[in-house]
């Protein structure tokens, strides 16, 4: 579907519910909820079925496997979605471990560590959010977030995604610092605003300091890490891991923190680097298909809510194509 033209709502809605459902992340009240919204329109249960086919089918594209032909679904129209309930994985012996696989896949650790966390965001949502103590943090898309103050250190983690943070500063009245933890790295502000992004392999990450200044220490947890410290004044921005150590970037800190205002800046990025990030603002599969492909720089300036565009954009430089299937598009 080109972004530019208008968006079904039923199919907006059903695509929502559908990934939720997918991804296990209805409670019993919110599977009330989907079921009622289903029988309130036949039209409401005809589109999730097929995306929720779509999705399935997106799956068994991943895993490289061709589904057999779907048995007969219970009576009514809503058998297709009770079989699912009830009988997850009816499929036995081997076909069972696919389906189990397929299930880890389509359930990723996104979720998992979003259990008990205290705020978490979904694709392309931006929340606003001030703490306690009057510190306020923006959190970007598919980002989840803990707030661990106690008497001596204001702590929040950051397991997935990114934010843009504004602690209230360090005095008489709040004498904690305020430090920002991540499964690679620990970054104490020193009376600023800056932004924290946690990567896709979890451990590593990028700080970019838009006013003052902050102290990063990275997190060692084996002895091939590397061990580091910096301190960053304002305008400097770094890119964080256990084997790369502290490398400067060339985005300054706006560019990175340009979500905020709709936009993606990619500067010579890989190309499975920028169709990773943007991938953020999207749901389904969105992949590269080729080493030399992947390795490719590319440069670009893209809108979240036009995502699929930039992604073909992105191909036209690689001189790539582009293959899109229901839930997922391909670059190869």
């Amino acid at each position: 579907m080109n972004p530019s033209e208008p968006v079904d709502p039923i199919e907006r809605k059903a695509a929502d519910w559908v990934m939720k459902h997918r991804q296990g992340r209805l409670g019993p009240a919110e599977q009330a909820a989907y079921r009622r919204w289903l029988e309130a329109d036949p039209r409401h249960a005809a589109v999730a079925q097929r995306l929720d086919r779509a999705w399935q089918a997106s799956a068994a594209l991943r895993q490289g496997y061709v589904r057999p032909p779907r048995p007969a679904r219970a009576a009514g129209p809503l058998g297709w979605l009770h079989a699912v309930w009830q009988r997850p994985w009816a499929c036995g012996g081997a076909l069972g471990g696919l389906a189990m696989a397929c299930w880890l896949w389509l359930a990723p650790p996104f979720w998992v560590q979003g259990l008990g966390a205290d705020y978490q965001t979904g694709y392309g949502e931006v929340r606003h959010v001030t703490l306690g103590d009057g510190s306020k943090l923006v959190l970007g898309s598919r980002s989840i977030l803990s707030v661990a103050y106690d008497g001596q250190r204001r702590t929040v983690r950051l397991t997935r995604g990114e934010a843009v943070f504004s602690p209230s500063p360090v005095g008489e009245t709040e004498p904690r610092p305020f430090t920002v933890s991540t499964p690679g790295a620990n970054i104490t502000a020193r009376g600023t605003r800056y932004l924290v992004a946690v990567d896709k392999d979890d451990r590593s990450g990028w700080v970019g300091v838009l006013q003052h200044s902050v102290e990063i220490n990275l997190v060692s947890r084996g002895l091939d890490d590397a061990s580091a410290s910096a301190v960053l004044q304002q305008g400097d921005s770094l890119y964080f891991g256990p084997h790369t150590g502290l490398k400067p970037l060339e985005q300054s800190p706006e560019e990175l923190a340009s979500w905020q205002e709709g936009r993606v800046v990619l500067r010579q990025q890989t190309l499975a680097q920028a169709v990773e990030q943007l991938g953020r603002y999207r749901t389904g599969l969105t992949l590269v298909r080729g080493e030399a492909l992947r390795r490719l720089p590319v440069t670009a300036v893209a809108r979240v809510d036009h995502v699929d565009d930039a992604l073909k954009q992105l191909a036209r430089q690689a001189h790539a194509r582009v293959l899109e299937v229901p839930g997922a598009l391909l670059i190869y």
